[in-house]
């Protein structure tokens, strides 16, 4: 029961910081499109922030495409396998290759995060609060591949679709 809260709570947080980035780069886009060519100036720091909100919104949607089984996988691939045994082997090392190279992604934009003590252009802000939804991110993948990859391994496709 508490597991199911916990997860009802990570999908409502990837679902809403996606939502707001997307609404964001929309309107602050919109208004520096209408201020620079309507107004005759600009807002000096709406690059940096719809940066930092496209990497956000990418890392939070690419958690929730885990969630919701939208990334592309193998399955033409691994269907093309006559045995069952390799077709579950062959999704055993895909899938756990894909946590490894998450993980490993996770430390390196941990350590990335970690060292942008240097202050952004416009803003003055220390980048790494601009850098901080790429390990959140790939943490989130983690989690959400962890939590279906009994299920992602073990479901044989090829059966379902014959």
């Amino acid at each position: 029961m508490a597991f199911k809260k916990f997860d009802a709570v990570v999908a409502w947080i990837e679902d809403i910081v996606s939502a707001f980035c997307l609404a964001a780069i929309v309107i602050i886009a919109a208004g520096s499109v209408f201020g620079r060519y309507v107004l005759h100036t600009g807002f000096l720091w709406a690059d940096e922030v719809n940066q930092t909100l496209l990497v956000a919104m990418g890392m939070f949607g690419s958690a929730r495409a885990v969630r919701s089984n939208g990334h592309a996988e193998f399955t033409s691939f691994i269907n093309n396998q006559k045995s069952r045994t390799m077709r579950i082997v062959m999704r055993a090392v895909i899938n756990i290759l894909t946590i490894a190279i998450l993980g490993f992604m996770c430390v390196i934009a941990i350590q990335f995060t970690l060292g942008g003590t240097m202050k952004s252009t416009v803003l003055r802000v220390p980048r790494m609060y601009f850098y901080m939804s790429i390990p959140i991110g790939f943490g989130l993948c983690i989690y959400e591949y962890l939590k279906v990859l009994k299920k992602k391994i073990l479901t044989d496709t090829k059966s379902e679709n014959e």
